[in-house]
């Protein structure tokens, strides 16, 4: 089992992470006419790879590392630091972006959602001795990504027949953080609309929920018969 371990690694990963997407995605040279307008869809892009990141890249680094000893408290140390990087990235953009504050602490609630409900599955998950639950968990991590894609793929496929009820699909864009933090940081100088509000309230209780499972989940585990 591993002990607790300082996030050092975690948070210099997700720096390069953001460093990568940033080059690739704005380049090195400023575009021709350099306003926000040019800049806001970028943004958005870079926001959803840093979902990607925060929903996929930090579990595949927890999970196929030796099962934690301590899995809450592990997950909360690196969602902490996790979020403190992020601040870094979010409220200079506010700048270019040209966010109002309560969009700006809209995007921040976002992304403070999208960690906190990472940490709630990793926590539930990354205890584990037996590879296939990690595996499993992986996977499962995997589809709630993807999950506001495939569904718009079957809308899209069946031309308007299938569609999802808006309930369904709030639930899975709270979700998924590459979906949550595209849909905060749009290319929109307003202030969050109230849909936008009942939505992440929805995202944070979500959120919550999961770490509420937490000790049966974990009760559950402990009973199965573990294999390093």
């Amino acid at each position: 089992m591993r002990p607790l371990i300082v996030p050092r690694a975690l948070v210099m990963l997700a720096a390069l992470w953001i460093f990568l997407a940033w080059i690739n995605l704005f380049g090195l040279r400023p575009p021709v006419q350099p306003q926000a307008a040019s800049y806001a869809p970028t943004i958005q892009l870079l926001f959803a790879t840093i979902g990607v990141g925060i929903a996929l890249a930090w579990p595949v680094l927890r999970l196929s590392n030796r099962p934690s000893s301590v899995p809450a408290t592990q997950a909360l140390l690196d969602g902490v630091s996790l979020l403190v990087l992020l601040q870094v990235v979010l409220w200079p953009l506010r700048l270019v972006a040209n966010w109002t504050i309560p969009r700006t602490v809209a995007v921040d609630a976002a992304l403070g959602a999208s960690i906190v409900l990472t940490a709630a599955l990793l926590a539930n998950a990354q205890g584990a001795r037996d590879r296939r639950i990690r595996t499993m968990a992986m996977g499962g991590i995997t589809t709630l990504v993807l999950a506001p894609w495939i569904i718009a793929a079957l809308e899209s496929l069946t031309d308007g027949r299938f569609e999802a009820p808006a309930v369904v699909e709030s639930v899975l864009t709270c979700l998924s953080a590459p979906a949550l933090l595209a849909r905060f940081s749009e290319p929109a100088t307003l202030d969050p609309t109230k849909t936008d509000r009942s939505l992440m309230i929805l995202a944070w209780m979500m959120a919550a929920g999961a770490w509420g499972v937490l000790p049966i989940v974990r009760s559950i585990l402990a009973r199965r018969p573990g294999r390093a």
